[in-house]
């Protein structure tokens, strides 16, 4: 499915809600038919919620009263379908950890880490709840944000591009300022929410992009490249909470203090090299880089 953006020559009242509309409806389609699985289904449909929060996120300054609580309802019905997800992605993250930890000389520890996280997912699996009662309340939440979204006040045509303009310069200052608490030794929960601004820049530059094509798809590449090494760096997290919160699973692994050592090595690796990235993302000057975006979305706009 093609990235849907927003029309510089509409209206934010007709382009916004039809951006969400597509994606609400595909987000829907992927529970109601599941062609390749529940997993997928919810993978899949997870990703088309998360677009329509960063999408409500650029615009819920012009109305914040109706667009902040959508943008909760939605991310609350997605909370739900996570554990779906989660265990498969502590697989993942053991697979991708994998080479590292053989690169420590502790292979050994590889493959039991992977044999455990497998054993897990499987047996959540046979216990995981009905399928009806995983997705009817997401199909449900999707399909009210649909229309609540429309009845939304929007900026006016003639300030749309001051209006995107400012709900890209929210995400970089709490991008900014969520940089400085990790800067300071911060905790977990300030990484992710860094990886929240990456996605949602990564989301919004693809909106955005017809204003200005070149650029923005680079600072999506960058905040890409942002999202995915915090994203691996907060699996590791869960994974080593997960080994002390349940050892048994972790058996045949002789020493997990070893191993809990190695997870804490790497994820401070993966920390530097995302406050690296991040600093280069979101730098200073984002007052400049929100008049000039403004003036080529106007720019855009006029090409009718």
């Amino acid at each position: 499915m093609l990235m849907p953006k927003l029309d510089p020559t509409e209206p934010l009242s007709r382009s916004v809600p039809e951006v969400a509309r597509i994606h609400l409806e595909a987000a829907t389609q992927q529970l109601e038919e599941q062609r390749n699985g529940l997993e997928t289904a919810v993978h899949q449909a997870r990703k088309h919620l998360k677009r329509v929060r960063a999408l409500i996120r650029l615009v819920e300054h012009c109305d914040p009263k109706h667009l902040k609580p959508i943008r909760r309802s939605l991310s609350e019905a997605a909370r739900g379908l996570s554990e779906v997800r989660d265990a498969t992605a502590l697989v993942e993250c053991a697979t991708s950890l994998g080479p590292y930890l053989e690169g420590r000389s502790a292979g050994d520890m590889a493959r039991a880490l992977k044999e455990a996280v497998e054993r897990r997912r499987d047996l959540l699996a046979l216990e995981a709840p009905s399928l009806a009662r995983l997705t009817d309340p997401v199909i449900k939440a999707c399909r009210k944000a649909r229309h609540e979204i429309a009845k939304a006040a929007f900026a006016s045509h003639d300030d749309a591009a001051e209006a995107l303009a400012e709900g890209r310069s929210r995400n970089h200052r709490r991008a900014r300022s969520t940089l400085e608490v990790c800067h300071h030794g911060g905790h977990p929960e300030a990484f992710h929410d860094l990886r929240k601004c990456a996605q949602a820049t990564v989301f919004q530059a693809a909106f955005l992009s017809e204003a200005w094509p070149f650029a923005l798809a680079a600072e999506a590449a960058e905040a890409k490249s942002l999202t995915d090494i915090l994203g691996h760096e907060h699996d590791l997290e869960v994974l080593n909470i997960l080994l002390h919160s349940e050892p048994h699973l972790f058996g045949a692994i002789a020493d997990r203090d070893r191993l809990a050592e190695l997870i804490m090595e790497r994820r401070a690796a993966l920390r530097h090299d995302a406050m690296t990235i991040a600093a280069r993302l979101y730098p200073d000057g984002a007052k400049r880089e929100a008049r000039r975006f403004a003036a080529l979305w106007k720019l855009a706009a006029a090409k009718k």
